[in-house]
């Protein structure tokens, strides 16, 4: 992939270019020190320039920048002329609101000596201004002042927003500061270069910071001023800095010298003493480049297009220089597609050498090759080629005009225009457009966003934490699930592509470069597990649930994902590959030696291999066991013979790992024990036989799912077929006691058998009991227990004075009775 400079017409500044913005894909505003704000469109692979208007002569601009839209064409027209706004500052202090048509609609003084930079917030919702007399302050929309965010003692010569707006990063002389406009404390602030900072961009999607000063350098931060990369001394201070939308590459400009870097900084392109170097989007120097000389001088200001595909440039010269990029590469097995012009692609079969050339009526913008498919983006329309038919693709029009991604799934593909998502066939049907709850007009990270056959999964645009799930049916409209929400915020996820929605997983790397697996549920997210630490880039095979991620300069590879869910911690690492820069991590004899370098990226895994990119562009693909493709083969196609058959071939542990694994998840009980067996793992090899035994088939299928490491899904079991006292024995075998105190309290089963089992537990460790659910039970029963021995001792007592009246009756009784038999002998004696 290379740039190509297009060809200026005759028109042109008379003197330096100061600054230029991007008002349409296909339009730039210019303005410079000749006083005057041009136009250049492209016509007929031609830059047209044409003089918009002519400002007074005291008008000298310093920066310039245009209102933010969403691409969206539902937009009125009123809304639309109301956003047609161009924000340009001058030398005199002072700032100037002007519309598409040059007429200044309103000037505003804002700082004592010139204003160096201004720039609209992300959101279009307010501006600031930065001037020589250190200050920066916030204004309106409409150009009324709401605070000074700053006051400095020295002159602010770079400034930007950040991500979302709640803080601006400026310079003071060799240092970068950011500043908070949500609270009162005081900035961050770090030691950056060696000399004045002259330019600085921050990027609206993954944070990073490019920084250029007079030191000759240009560096990388992130948003925490933690240095990234820092770039060897050049020949010239380094005038002008700026992200590309995706944030994917910048690009660095000074004296005759563009420098087009990926995101880890490293520099890809060079324009160089009046030449324009188009090269193949590859970092080693040392490569053959093409050359075009171009009379440019300094560059004081460099502005993106929307789509990420173009490039202009305002030049010391008088010269406005626009590039676009052409021969991009992309390969699908033996198929090799590349952007050859413009509006033309060659598709080349690398079996038999036949080329074949597909004219496109529009510039292309994006081009994604997979699953049997070449989908062909433009600013207006999208074009999707089969690899068996070249010659009449779909075509259908698109209903935005900046797509920024498109993700390709073996069912259906993904286009991601702004903030809308649009799911297409292959056909060009439109199948739905997903939304979700709290979705905001803020544009899409894409890659926060991954998509399968039948899921598909967002990460929030506000709340980076924040997963949105949705279900994708071809009878039925895009639903939303329940959403999932991380511990820290998410840079980066990946779809499994092969299996169904109880095999779908999710992988995920948040902001602490920490690995996890996430299993998706028809009802949500299932058990999360961290699986490693320090990852930089993750990519599901295509053909196969495998999982490929580069922990630094490291290449692991998990054959079986799935496993990481098991408590058992060997199997896990069985069924791992690694691979370093220097050699193989890995019991499986792999013949050769890699070298990954710096900065690694994962292009694709497919057919057993792994593609990796290095830091300076070179292609390594690395084999991560043949056979394991073929067995996963087999047992997605339900030959289990051909599978046990192949691991008895072969003979290797690893192999006979995955087997295990997998037999289990499928509820293949021989299978699986023979290759626990095999593996040397008697005690599932004797948890297999006790499961078989088992003489209710509910009771076996929920014991085959806790031994593939499931308990919810084998206490759901239980549960919906009444088995309630087994849900609360397996809870209790899996020491799970909360959920066990929870079922049996519930149920008012088994709870002194789980009282009693979790004080053995308890008495085995040493350990008194803290867990408070425990101590609340435990507390309860004591009193129901002293209420009722205070309730079987007030019985007794009330039965002792029973008895004692008793007692007592029966004495008065007695003494009655002696009294009247005494009586009656007294009566009955003859008197002497």
């Amino acid at each position: 992939m290379r740039f190509k400079i297009s060809q200026q017409g005759p028109n042109r500044h008379r003197k330096t270019v100061t600054c230029v913005a991007w008002i349409a894909s296909d339009e730039v505003y210019s303005c410079g020190d000749d006083h005057q704000l041009m136009s250049w469109k492209f016509e007929g692979g031609t830059i047209n320039a044409k003089v918009v208007t002519e400002f007074p002569d005291d008008f000298h601009p310093t920066d310039m920048s245009w209102h933010p839209r969403p691409a969206q064409s539902n937009l009125g027209a009123v809304k639309k002329q109301a956003m047609d706004v161009l924000l340009i500052t001058t030398s005199d202090g002072k700032f100037h609101l002007v519309s598409k048509t040059g007429r200044i609609e309103k000037s505003v003084s804002a700082h004592n000596g010139a204003t160096i930079s201004g720039k609209w917030s992300y959101d279009g919702s307010a501006l600031f201004t930065a001037g020589e007399d250190g200050q920066i302050k916030i204004w309106s929309r409409s150009g009324m002042l709401r605070s000074t965010a700053i006051r400095g003692s020295q002159s602010v010569f770079a400034s930007a927003w950040s991500p979302d707006n709640s803080a601006i990063i400026y310079s003071q002389g060799s240092h970068l500061l950011i500043q908070s406009l949500t609270t009162s404390s005081k900035p961050q602030r770090w030691a950056a270069h060696e000399g004045l900072i002259l330019t600085v961009s921050w990027n609206q999607f993954h944070g990073l910071i490019v920084s250029g000063a007079e030191d000759c350098r240009h560096k990388v931060w992130d948003s925490k001023g933690n240095l990234l990369y820092a770039s060897v001394v050049g020949d010239h201070p380094i005038t002008a800095v700026n992200w590309c939308f995706s944030g994917n590459y910048f690009a660095v400009g000074s004296f005759n010298t563009l420098k087009l870097c990926d995101k880890t900084g490293v520099s890809v392109l060079l324009l160089y003493k009046y030449t324009i170097l188009k090269a193949l989007i590859r970092c080693d120097s040392q490569w053959p480049h093409s050359l075009e000389k171009v009379q440019s001088g300094s560059i004081y200001d460099i502005a993106w297009s929307s789509d990420g595909t173009q490039v202009a440039l305002a030049c010391s010269s008088g010269s406005v220089l626009i590039a676009h990029t052409i021969e991009k590469k992309l390969e699908y097995k033996g198929f090799e597609a590349t952007l050859v012009k413009r509006k033309a692609i060659q598709v080349t079969d690398l079996s038999s050498d036949v080329n074949e050339i597909l004219d496109i009526a529009d510039r292309v913008i994006q081009l994604e090759f997979g699953f049997e498919h070449l989908v062909v983006v433009t600013p207006s329309q999208c074009h999707i080629y089969s690899v068996s038919n070249w010659n009449t693709p779909a075509i259908f029009d698109l209903k935005n005009g900046s797509v920024s991604a498109v993700l390709l799934t073996d069912k259906h593909f993904l286009l991601v225009e702004w903030n809308v998502l649009s799911l297409y066939n292959y056909q060009g049907r439109s199948i739905g457009t997903p939304k979700w709850k709290g979705m905001t007009p803020e544009p899409i990270y894409p890659p926060c966003i991954s998509v399968c056959r039948d899921t598909l999964v967002v990460r929030d645009q506000s709340n980076h934490k924040l997963l949105h799930v949705l279900e994708i049916s071809p009878k039925k409209p895009v639903t939303e699930a329940q959403p999932y929400t991380h511990v820290q915020d998410v840079l980066s996820l990946a779809l499994n592509y092969v299996g169904g929605v109880t095999d779908r997983q999710l992988a995920l790397i948040d902001v602490n470069r920490d690995l996890f697996l996430v299993s998706i549920r028809s009802a949500g997210f299932g058990r999360v597990c961290k699986i490693a630490v320090m990852a930089q880039n993750i990519a599901w095979a295509t053909d196969a649930n495998v999982l490929a991620g580069m922990l630094e300069a490291t290449l692991s590879v998990w054959l079986c994902p799935n496993c990481v869910h098991y408590s058992d911690r060997k199997v896990i690492r069985k069924t791992r590959v690694d691979k370093d820069s220097s050699k193989v991590q890995s019991s499986i004899n792999i013949s050769h030696e890699s070298e990954f370098g710096k900065h690694p990226t994962i292009v694709r895994v497919s057919n057993g291999l792994v593609t990796v990119r290095r830091g300076d562009g070179a292609l390594v693909v690395s084999s991560f066991y043949t056979f394991f493709t073929s067995l996963h083969h087999h047992i997605l196609n339900g030959r289990w013979e051909e599978a046990v058959s192949l691991c008895r071939i072969v003979q290797n542990e690893t192999l006979w790992t995955c087997m295990a694994v997998m037999a289990i998840d499928s509820k293949q009980l021989n299978i699986a024990e023979e290759a626990c067996a095999a593996i040397g793992r008697y005690d599932k090899v004797d948890y297999i036989r006790y499961i078989k035994k088992l003489p209710n088939e509910m009771e076996r299928l929920a014991e085959m799912t806790l031994l593939a490491g499931d308990l919810l899904a084998a206490e759901g079991i239980l549960l919906q077929n009444g088995l309630v006292p087994e849900a609360i024995r397996i809870n209790i075998a899996m020491y799970n006691w909360n959920r066990a105190l929870e079922l049996a309290l519930k149920h008012k089963k088994l709870l002194g058998e789980v009282l009693e089992a979790r004080k053995r537990y308890l008495q085995v460790l040493e350990k008194k009991e803290v867990n408070q659910s425990f101590l609340a039970v435990q507390s309860n029963i004591a009193k129901s227990q002293a209420k009722k021995e205070a309730r079987e001792r007030e019985k007794e007592l009330e039965k002792e004075k029973e008895r004692e009246a008793e007692r007592a009756s029966r004495e008065l009784r007695r003494q009655a009775s002696d009294k009247s038999s005494s009586e009656a002998q007294k009566a009955t004696t003859p008197e002497e």
